[in-house]
C-alpha cells in the first residue's frame, strides 16, 4: 500500500498536527508542501479532494480527507496500535479531547490566523493591539484549563490528540507573542513538557514556529 499523501505547508499548525500524529503512531506520510501564494490549493485536482481548498488535505489511497482534527482522529482510529491518543470506549475522555480540539480550532488557531493572514497575504504591516490582546486572553483560558486538569497534559496523564493539536498553534503563538511567565506559568511549563516528551516536537513545532516568526518579522519590516 502506498503511503498516505499529505498536502500541507511547512508552517501551518494544522498540517503539523497531522505530521506529529503520524510520527506518534508510526505511519509514513508522503508530505507534499504546496504554495498557497501561487494558489496551488485552487487547482481542479486539489478542489476535487477538498472543495474548501484548505490545508491540510490527505489522500489515503484514493480516500481524500480534510480538516486536521478529522484527519488525526481518522489516522488514530484506523492505524494506531492502541487508543491511547484518542480512547475508543472512554466517552468522557473522548469528549474532553474533542472539546480541546474545538478550542484549538475556534480559539488558538482562529486568533493566530486573524493576525497572520493579513500580514502574510494582504500586505498589512501593523497588527492592531486588540488582536494581540486576544492572544493573551487565549493564554488565560489555557492557564485555567491546565489548572483545572491538574495533570501533566490536557486530558489525563499522557499525551492525547488534544495535546498534539493544541501544541501546534500554541507554540507558534508563543513564538510570536511570548507568554509572560509570571501570568502563565502553567502554560509555559506545559510547552516545555511537550518539547521534552513529544517525539519530533523540535523539528515539527519549535523550528517551524520560528520560521513563522521570521516571516512575520520580515513582513512587518522588523528585520
Amino acid at each position: 500500500m502506498a503511503p498516505i499523501v499529505l498536502y500541507s505547508t511547512r508552517r501551518t499548525p494544522a498540517g503539523r498536527a497531522v505530521e506529529l500524529t503520524a510520527k506518534m503512531i508510526g505511519i509514513e506520510l508522503d508530505v507534499q508542501y504546496i504554495d498557497l501564494a501561487k494558489k496551488e490549493n485552487m487547482t481542479e485536482e486539489y478542489l476535487k479532494m477538498n472543495p474548501m481548498h484548505t490545508v491540510p488535505t490527505v489522500n489515503d489511497n484514493g480516500v481524500p480527507l480534510y480538516d486536521s482534527h478529522a484527519i488525526i482522529i481518522y489516522l488514530v482510529q484506523k492505524y494506531a496500535k492502541d487508543d491511547t491518543l484518542y480512547p475508543a470506549k472512554d466517552l468522557v475522555k473522548q469528549a474532553n479531547i474533542n472539546a480541546l480540539l474545538h478550542f484549538e480550532s475556534g480559539v488558538l488557531f482562529a486568533r493566530l490566523r486573524w493576525i497572520l493572514e493579513p500580514v502574510f497575504y494582504w500586505g498589512q504591516t501593523e497588527v492592531p493591539q486588540e488582536k494581540i490582546d486576544s492572544v493573551h486572553k487565549a493564554y488565560d483560558l489555557l492557564e485555567a484549563t491546565l489548572k483545572t486538569s491538574g495533570t501533566d497534559y490536557l486530558v489525563g496523564g499522557t499525551i492525547t490528540l488534544a495535546d498534539i493539536s493544541v501544541s501546534t498553534s500554541l507554540c507558534t503563538l508563543n513564538a510570536l507573542f511570548p507568554a509572560d511567565a509570571s501570568k502563565y506559568p502553567l502554560v509555559l511549563a506545559y510547552l516545555k513538557r511537550l518539547e521534552q516528551t513529544m517525539p519530533h516536537y523540535q523539528e515539527i513545532n519549535t523550528d517551524r514556529a520560528n520560521e513563522a516568526l521570521q516571516l512575520y518579522n520580515q513582513k512587518l519590516g522588523k528585520v
